[in-house]
């Protein structure tokens, strides 16, 4: 019997409607079917958190909330196991890095917003020109939020796309990626078991195209969370114009690491390799950019390609398996196009490997691939490729650095790997990105705000700039005339 993933929507599962094939990047094989949402059924699913924000959700207090999300957090930790499986079957990714990193990460950010301190509703302030009156200034929900959610880690972004806007006291309607829809689905049906009232999280499936646009469209959604492509974000921004929606935009990367020459290099090979090929580069801030230190770089890629040869190729859900998949086969096709006019034009493939042999069949995998000889303006040094491909540059001076650095449209992340803390601290205040790693690279904080510089983005996630974000501020002024400032201002006018 075929498999279908519905709708989730006033805490009911839907599972009418057209279709489309969800299919394991692992084999092909697939999986099930969720549901191609129409404006309808978009609709009501805006309808709904709507009801369930005005009539009560955003009215609870924090405590409240926070007690919620910590049964959250109970509830997926008892299914870490299946939620891992799950997520590497449908993303392709290792269920080594499902098991040990993604799914770990995101309960321990879900754990985050359920114990912080950080947030807080209200604060009193003074008025300086007004003796003895006061403010109170809040921190207040936007309303009903749509969070669009991308393919490439779709647990923790399910994670981050709704547990910060109900904190902050939103109702969501999440909107996963048609690709790998499969653990948000059951992150909003562990919501309901955790007590969340039915349609504060509604989910709708379906393609960008439709169900995207129809959320986005919609007159009851008062913002928009998105993460995805820089195109797509800038679109997204051209279509909310006349309506003056709120937006928070993580996009594209084109993330550099800087390594000098007195890096301890057996450390800094490993991070390079892990802030590229983790997920096989299928994350918005790869550092997909080597930028080295001219006398460093030999000994360097030694080091690299000795660590490359032993990474294995498999079965994802073999735990001895080091390179995941490529999520989508349209993603895949990008990448060799890529390479393919990137070797045209003079670049030079410093390392490949065969590894179709090794890889399930049927399924979409690229092997891990360094490339030299090029400078930035070419489109393979200043595009995203969203791929196991790291692009080399040599410098020789520290200004030569941070120029290479700066060179691209994006600014989302940086690795500066160097003894010297002093110049770590130099070369970091002048990278133009949101997260600078000092001799380390993609370990996450859920207490850090994360987000992009330039075309890289807007607005922030995580930490409390993160919950902020999802609230608008409103200012309440107390007076009561004790100075006699009131008569003094309105005797301008009223004598």
């Amino acid at each position: 019997m075929e498999k279908v993933f519905g709708n989730i929507i006033n805490g009911k599962e839907e599972t009418e409607g057209e279709r489309i094939p969800v299919k394991s990047p692992i084999d092909g094989k697939l999986i099930g079917y969720i549901v191609d949402s129409d404006r309808e059924m978009v609709g009501r699913a805006v309808d709904s958190s709507m009801k369930t924000f005005n009539r009560m959700w955003a009215g609870t207090d924090i405590t409240m909330r926070q007690k919620l999300i910590g049964r959250l957090a109970d509830i997926v930790q008892e299914r870490s196991e299946e939620y891992a499986n799950l997520e590497s079957i449908n993303t392709g990714k290792t269920i080594r890095q499902s098991t040990f990193m993604d799914i770990p990460l995101a309960i321990s950010h879900i754990r985050y917003f359920a114990e912080t301190d950080e947030f807080r509703y209200e604060r009193q302030i003074d008025h300086p020109e007004y003796p003895g009156t006061r403010g109170v200034v809040q921190n207040v929900p936007m309303g009903v939020v749509a969070s669009i959610a991308p393919w490439n880690v779709p647990f923790l972004m399910a994670v981050w796309k709704t547990i910060p806007p109900l904190l902050a006291g939103n109702a969501v309607v999440l909107k996963p990626s048609h690709f790998t829809p499969l653990t948000a689905i059951e992150l909003v049906k562990d919501m309901k078991k955790a007590g969340f009232p039915d349609g504060t999280v509604n989910l709708v499936n379906g393609t960008g195209r439709k169900a995207g646009n129809y959320l986005i469209e919609n007159n009851n959604i008062a913002m928009i969370s998105f993460t995805g492509s820089t195109n797509t974000g800038i679109n997204i921004m051209k279509q909310v114009a006349t309506g003056l929606k709120k937006v928070t935009l993580e996009l594209g990367g084109k993330s550099p690491n800087i390594v000098f020459s007195d890096a301890d290099m057996d450390h800094a090979v490993k991070g390079v390799i892990f802030g590229i090929f983790l997920n096989s580069g299928q994350l918005c801030e790869s550092a997909s950019r080597l930028i080295i230190e001219e006398k460093a770089l030999n000994g360097f890629m030694e080091k690299m390609k000795t660590y490359l040869d032993n990474l294995k190729a498999g079965d994802p859900m073999d735990y001895e398996t080091d390179i995941s998949a490529i999520t989508t086969m349209e993603q895949k096709e990008k990448i060799e196009k890529l390479i393919s006019k990137t070797v045209d034009s003079g670049g030079k493939i410093f390392y490949s490997r065969d590894i179709s042999e090794s890889v399930p069949e049927n399924g979409t995998y690229f092997p891990p691939t360094l490339i030299s000889g090029l400078k930035p303006g070419s489109e393979i040094s200043d595009e995203e490729i969203f791929g196991p491909v790291l692009t080399i540059y040599s410098f020789k001076t520290e200004e030569e650095a941070v120029k290479l650095a700066n060179s691209t449209r994006y600014g989302l992340a940086a690795g500066v790997w160097t003894s010297d803390m002093e110049r770590a601290r130099r070369i970091s205040a002048r990278i133009e990105a949101g997260t600078v790693w000092i001799n380390e690279y993609h370990l996450l904080s859920a207490a850090a705000p994360r987000g992009g510089f330039k075309m890289s983005g807007l607005g922030r996630e995580l930490g409390l700039e993160g919950i902020l974000e999802y609230t608008q501020t409103r200012h309440i002024f107390y007076g009561n005339n004790e100075s006699g400032m009131s008569d003094v201002a309105y005797g301008i006018l009223v004598r």
